[in-house]
């Protein structure tokens, strides 16, 4: 098929088309502009006719001239010569895809236009055959005649060449379903209207102005109708131009089956006309959605060929006998995405958990129950905001990778490896998960809530004040500990103040401080005589380098180069010169250096630094015999005193930070409660608008829990007992039912916050009420990691569910889920999971243990709701999901030589999965029979 200029549709599976079922050619007499320019140069030929549609982005378009076929030949001559034209040529000359039905409106006996559709295999001929077979009298291409059949007879007619009958612009001039001005009273005889409505196999009725109603005399029955728009062209300058009016109809390939099957959903399932108020974007896709799933190389699938789904962005159905693989596919996307903690909330007990994990296990033999070998590899192409990406899972090891494609197609890895529920959000629902949920596992319930409220930020912050309130702690706890040095601290500092009273009155500061002085300038004097001492054995060593190199022998010729060679000895000269003028100098630098050691300058210095250190013995033997042994001991005494001095200082500053510190704990304290309660709060508004208008299920959240053996799992996680250690004092278990321990207190207090304060109250200060060993469990806990105590404060049980559901699915009769049956408590379920969201929804035989009533009632309506905003991927025994729900795209799947395999890939429409579909499901005939019955034609 050559490509869709307007719309790529790369997906597998039925799409939209644009459809005009009402044209005409200048084989219409009543086309006047067209038929006067007969052979002139603006003449309308065929090729002109099928550009204009072209242009107008139509899809498919029902020719249907008055009484005629003239045409039809014409343009499927025309349309084949442009498509060879534009491919050999590769000209851009307009030319799209468009499909041809040929057609026909009929006037009918009684003044009433009806069209009929055919194949698109039909030609001139075969318009000619019908025209004949109703009797028509009049001239081709005029409505100068009627048929000698009645209305109604004329569309059992069409349906026996078997065609398509639709009463032409029914609510208007020559429409079956005129009704009389500022009334409900048909024009047309109402025996005639009723007759015609009730002919088996009728589906549609071309319907120009919604607001019109239809005659009182039909009116219950034509709600089952669809009301399709055609443009009813004549021309190509007025409001009935090409594009003007037209349906938008869904179909898997343009075919009069396709369109049978799209006229018998109906409006707002498979057909969507022009006019409608609402905008609708036929190739609006989901914002996240799965491309394609691959097997490679499982035990039971892909083992040899890759097992490959393409899948619609819509609704896909997945079928097969027991065995298949179908479940295969479902598990291979909880691995790829990494949800397979979602089970582990269920329990190990759990059905869904077992089988999943069974499946999982690698190989071990021909009885293991493992499907995957060490080789497996399963990849999944998703597009997530409009970049297509693949996860790829190996079983030997190497794990997930993520990768995005680059706009050549090519793979690359992603920047990020992250594999998130926020990345790529799915919601995955295997065999038995949807009823786990409603019981013991309603916290795996609430995770979904969580994330369908979007409740994750509140949590993020929750965590995120918990841990600045343990950061808080920590640093209470170095504080105090810190502040345990004080009293040290002060007593070091009056011993050292003591010391330097004593000191300070022998006056020996200054004393002190004129040997320290003298010793400086001693060491300062000495390094400048030892400077001036070096200095001649510096220009010495300058003096052995002032020598020329010696030029090489017979460089320089005796004879030609005297001038240079007397040159270079005037060179000599020079440097001998200086080194006899800084031998001198080094004579006379020694000498004066001598002279500057014995000045009578440095004599008196000396003598003062002579005083100094005479001083300095004196008071060292005078403080020796008041028990200060070294003079020096002052300045040091002084250091010390001012670091103690700054100690204290600290420790004053550390006690206003504790203070501090415990106000902000407290503060944070109270940041954590109200973060808490932000999450219930969350929840609990979501739930309510969620479920605001559902008829089968309602749901309220208890903050906290109410379920004693819930908050029991939750408070020996908090302390690390597992095991069933100290159950008088956490719960106490009587008869089967809970009786007493903290966790029964917490169950059943109708003031849960309070509850929880003494709860933790008791446990961090070993309440004496409690047993002994639990109060030296909770005391060792604490002593070695006072943290414990930190988290102990925080904790909070998880909120929980109460869940109700109505025994009459219509809002009333509501009774506790605990009461449902297995399939009431699924249908409760999914009437709540399927009423939120818009990531893609994998459910594993969602219909298991529900009635047929229910399975149409809940599961095939919101089914056809949810996929106008999120893809779904179902797998299922029941015909009804599959049929009734519309699939867009359907895999069979079959088990042979030892492999799972889709042996049937496509859209309903085709007759080989229409025929799959009867052979592999449960009562599929039955359920297939009843859609196609009104159809008049074979499954």
């Amino acid at each position: 098929m050559t490509k869709n200029k307007n719309h790529d549709w790369p997906y597998p599976g039925s799409r939209w088309w644009k459809f005009d079922f009402h044209s005409h050619t200048p084989a219409s007499h009543d086309t006047h502009s067209w038929r006067r320019a007969v052979g002139r140069m603006d003449a309308v030929t065929p090729e002109k006719w099928l550009l204009k549609y072209m242009e107008a982005g139509i899809d498919c378009v029902a020719v249907t001239d008055h009484n005629s076929g003239a045409w039809i030949d014409k343009l499927k001559t025309a349309y084949d010569q442009l498509k060879e034209q534009t491919e050999d040529q590769n000209l851009t000359n307009g030319f799209r895809d468009l499909t041809l039905f040929p057609g026909v409106e009929i006037s009918v006996n009684g003044g009433i236009h009806i069209l009929a559709i055919f194949e698109t295999s039909a030609d001139t001929h075969t318009i000619t055959k019908v025209l004949g077979a109703v009797g028509y009298d009049g001239d081709d291409g005029d409505s100068n005649g009627v048929t000698q059949k009645s209305a109604a007879n004329v569309v059992k007619a069409v349906l026996e060449f078997g065609g398509i009958p639709i009463p032409a612009h029914a609510d208007q001039k020559k429409g079956l379903l005129q009704v009389k001005p500022s009334t409900h009273e048909s024009i047309i005889d109402a025996n005639t209207v009723r007759q015609t409505m009730d002919v088996e196999g009728l589906l549609a009725v071309e319907w120009i102005d919604n607001s019109l109603h239809p005659p009182e005399c039909i009116k219950s029955k034509f709600k089952s109708f669809a009301k399709v728009l055609g443009s009813d062209c004549h021309n190509f300058r007025d409001n009935s131009a090409p594009g003007s009016r037209f349906t938008w109809v869904k179909m898997a390939h343009p075919s009069l089956e396709g369109l049978r099957l799209a006229l018998l959903d109906g409006d707002g399932v498979s057909l969507r006309r022009s006019d409608e108020v609402e905008t609708f974007e036929p190739f609006q896709k989901p914002k996240n959605f799965i491309v394609k799933v691959e097997i490679d190389t499982a035990r039971f699938m892909g083992n040899g060929n890759v097992e490959q789904l393409c899948f619609s962005p819509y609704y896909n159905a997945l079928i097969g006998g027991r065995g298949t693989g179908k479940s295969t596919i479902v598990h291979a996307m909880r691995l790829a995405f990494r949800r397979r903690e979602e089970l582990q909330e269920l329990g190990e007990q759990a059905d869904p958990y077992r089988h999943f994990f069974s499946f999982i296990e690698p190989v071990k033999g021909r009885h293991s129950d493992g499907a995957l070998k060490e080789n497996t590899e399963i990849r999944i192409e998703l597009m997530r905001d409009e970049v297509m990406h693949r996860l790829r899972w190996r079983e030997d090891g190497s794990g997930a990778t993520v990768e995005e494609q680059g706009v050549g197609g090519e793979w690359h890895d992603s920047e990020s490896q992250v594999i998130s529920t926020e990345r790529f959000p799915i919601r995955l629902l295997s065999q038995g998960q949807i009823a786990a949920l409603t019981g013991e596992s309603r916290q795996a319930l609430l995770s979904i809530i969580d994330e369908g409220a979007g409740v994750g930020e509140l949590k993020s912050k929750f965590e995120e004040a918990k841990r600045t309130y343990f950061a808080l702690c920590a640093r209470l706890r170095e504080l105090e500990g810190r502040l345990e040095s004080k009293p040290e601290v002060k007593r070091k500092l009056a011993e050292i103040n003591q010391k330097l009273k004593i000191l300070e009155q022998s006056d020996h500061a200054e004393v002190l401080k004129k040997h320290q002085q003298a010793q400086r300038q001693h060491r300062e004097v000495s390094t400048t005589i030892e400077q001036l001492a070096a200095s001649p054995k510096n220009i010495d060593s300058i003096i052995d380098d002032l020598l020329l190199d010696d030029w090489p022998d017979g460089t320089f010729d005796p004879a030609e180069d005297k001038d240079v060679i007397v040159w270079r000895g005037s060179a000599g000269r020079v440097m001998k010169e200086t080194q006899e003028a800084l031998s001198k100098a080094v004579q006379a630098h020694s000498e004066k250096v001598e002279a500057l050691k014995v000045d009578p300058r440095l004599m008196s210095w000396r003598e003062r630094v002579n005083v100094a250190q005479s001083n300095y013995r004196v008071l060292q033997e005078s403080l020796t015999r008041q028990g200060i042994k070294d003079p020096g001991e002052f300045g040091r005494l002084l250091q010390m005193r001012q670091q103690l001095e700054d100690q204290v200082k600290q420790l004053d500053q550390n006690r206003k930070d504790r203070d501090n510190c415990k106000n902000n704990i407290q503060i944070q304290f109270a940041r954590i409660s109200k973060a808490r309660r932000d999450i219930t709060v969350k929840r609990d508004e979501f739930l309510r608008s969620t479920l605001e208008t559902n008829n089968f299920v309602r749901m309220k959240v208890v903050g906290f829990g109410y379920d004693a053996r819930n908050i029991e799992r939750s408070l020996r996680e908090l302390l690390d007992v597992l095991d069933e250690r100290f159950e008088n004092d956490i719960l106490k278990i009587v008869n089967g039912n809970p009786e007493s321990g903290l966790a029964f207190d917490l169950a059943s207090s109708n003031n849960k916050e309070v509850a929880i304060e003494n709860a933790k109250q008791r446990m961090i200060k070993w309440d004496k009420n409690l047993g002994g060993h639990f109060r030296n469990h909770l005391q060792k806990k604490i002593e070695s990691m006072p943290e414990f105590a930190d988290h102990i404060y925080c904790w909070f049980p998880d909120d929980d569910l109460k869940i109700e559901y109505s025994r009459t699915g219509d809002g009333y009769d509501w009774s506790a889920i605990s009461q449902a049956s297995q399939g009431q408590r699924s249908a409760a379920l999914l009437a709540f999971l399927l009423a939120f969201g818009d990531e893609p929804l994998i459910l594993d035989q969602p219909e298991d243990d529900l009635d047929n009533h229910l399975i149409y009632d809940l599961i095939v309506r919101q089914i056809r709701e949810n996929k106008q905003r999120r893809q779904l991927v179902v797998v299922t025994h029941n015909p009804n999901v599959v049929v009734n729900g519309d699939a867009e795209m359907v895999h069979a799947f079959a088990f042979g030589g030892g492999q799972c395999r889709v042996i049937e890939r496509g859209a309903l429409q085709e007759k080989s999965v229409r025929k799959e579909v009867c052979d592999v499901m449960e009562g599929g005939y039955d359920a297939l029979a009843r859609r196609w019955a009104r159809l008049g034609r074979e499954v």
